[in-house]
């Protein structure tokens, strides 16, 4: 099962902790909108490293941007050399935790090159947003894969969309290409189970668009979501492939949250799934006393679906289903919402100081155990980055940047766990992250992400 999470986190929270970092589970994502201003023209600059433990104050200057074209290969056969919160590498505008090392892979305006020489016949996308990576079953290309990334160009209608970057199995770029064109805010999304992305446009008259990935088949506009909307996340629950569930999130203060039921659900021609006749109906939540947990229901009319959201969850954003449970954000109210698919109630927390700060069942649930880390990205502002807690609650800054002062998001891993991607989104830069000692982070995915918001 994979899932995505970005959270905010307060800069109070900021501790940064030391410990060996040996099993992973990743939750990530993006944050506000933007503007579609232009890409960041860098100057040089040398960034000083941190002594042990401590990440020292670089200048405000930006570094040079030149993509690199090929990757070396890691070290293999050596001890971890991994550890998680201690800042002590700069390199490519970033502070880096010890063992980590940098590139970049692309930037906006700019052709992106391969790593066999050349380069894109197309510049990389503008605002690159949510992201996911797939398994290239393409024959000629064993072991590689594709990333795709959103591009949440607004302020320009039908300059949004998709575009797709295929590694080959070393990790080397080997072609770029736009997957999905001619939409416009293209924000977050979500797999399907057949390996599809759903595209999500956030913009009043926003839809839910399947891509291919490899862009063989024609993207098209899904039944879910046909009304129109400013759309976020999209998520699944398919236990029952009889009656399988796909869900959309809108953010908006009478934002819905949708849940399609398509009418039949022909499993040998999954792509034709989403594009049927359904039923779609509306959250309702009833709160108890507590105010932290209660029942839930599902409702025909659309209306009191809004009303219900006005009241309960409103601009519901990041959201993901893990075995019976639903995930949701309300970035207004600064909840998170639990919800079990099984049994018709739900649960909330509070997000005003991080994601699960204080939480620790639910981090249990997740994660397991207590080696493990659970990563995401952080919104916007000063010193994004990607960060990590454990089971226990604690906090650990895996990078940051004090140069890129702008979100991060389209956290993800390659299928073998050894390369991380993450996108600083204004500066239209797209950074592979990997271990020094050659050995995987194991990362998997919690798509749950949500914007911060000042109040």
């Amino acid at each position: 099962m994979v899932f995505i999470l970005a959270i905010a986190v307060p800069v109070a929270h900021r501790k940064r902790a030391s410990t060996q970092q040996t099993n992973t589970f990743a939750i990530f994502g993006d944050t506000t909108p933007l503007d579609d201003g232009p890409a960041v023209s860098p100057a040089n600059i040398s960034v000083p490293v941190a002594s042990p433990g401590v990440a020292s104050v670089p200048s405000s200057q930006k570094p040079s941007v030149v993509p690199t074209a090929s990757v070396s290969e890691g070290e293999t056969n050596t001890p971890a050399t991994y550890v998680p919160g201690h800042l002590t590498r700069s390199e490519n505008g970033l502070l880096l935790s010890e063992g980590l090392k940098s590139r970049i892979l692309a930037q906006s305006g700019q052709r992106v090159p391969y790593g066999t020489g050349g380069q894109s016949s197309i510049n990389f996308h503008g605002l690159p947003d949510f992201g996911a990576i797939y398994k290239d079953e393409r024959p000629g290309n064993e072991g590689g894969w594709i990333y795709v990334s959103n591009s949440e160009v607004r302020l320009i209608k039908n300059k949004g969309g998709v575009g797709a970057l295929t590694f080959d199995k070393h990790g080397n770029v080997m072609d770029y290409k736009m997957v999905l064109e001619g939409t416009t805010a293209n924000c977050a999304g979500g797999k399907t189970p057949w390996n599809a992305w759903v595209s999500c446009e956030e913009h009043p008259s926003g839809l839910n668009w399947q891509v291919d990935p490899t862009g063989v088949r024609e993207a098209r506009p899904i039944t879910l979501g046909m009304d129109g909307g400013l759309f976020e996340t999209f998520a699944y629950d398919v236990r029952d492939r009889n009656e399988p569930h796909f869900f959309v999130t809108e953010d908006h203060f009478e934002g819905a949250l949708r849940r399609f039921t398509p009418d039949s659900a022909n499993w040998s021609d999954p792509w034709n799934i989403l594009y049927g006749p359904g039923e779609t109906e509306f959250l309702t939540l009833t709160p108890d006393s507590s105010g932290t947990a209660g029942q839930y229901g599902w409702t025909k009319n659309h209306e009191t679906g809004k009303a219900n959201a006005a009241l309960h969850f409103q601009n519901a954003e990041g959201m993901d289903v893990y075995e019976n449970e639903l995930y949701f954000i309300s970035k207004r109210f600064k909840s998170l919402f639990m919800l079990d698919l099984d049994t018709g109630t739900y649960t909330n927390q509070t997000t005003r100081h991080g994601l699960f700060d204080g939480g620790p069942d639910q981090l249990q649930r997740i994660v397991g155990d207590e080696n493990e880390l659970l990563y995401f990205t952080e919104d916007g502002g000063r010193d994004a980055g990607i960060h990590a807690r454990n089971v226990k609650g604690q906090y650990f800054t895996i990078l940051e940047s004090p140069v890129y002062i702008d979100e991060t998001s389209g956290l993800d891993f390659s299928p073998d766990a050894t390369r991380m991607y993450v996108a600083y989104q204004k500066s239209g830069l797209l950074f592979e992250i990997r271990r020094e000692d050659g050995l995987p982070f194991h990362g998997k995915t919690l798509n749950v992400k949500y914007h911060a918001t000042s109040n």
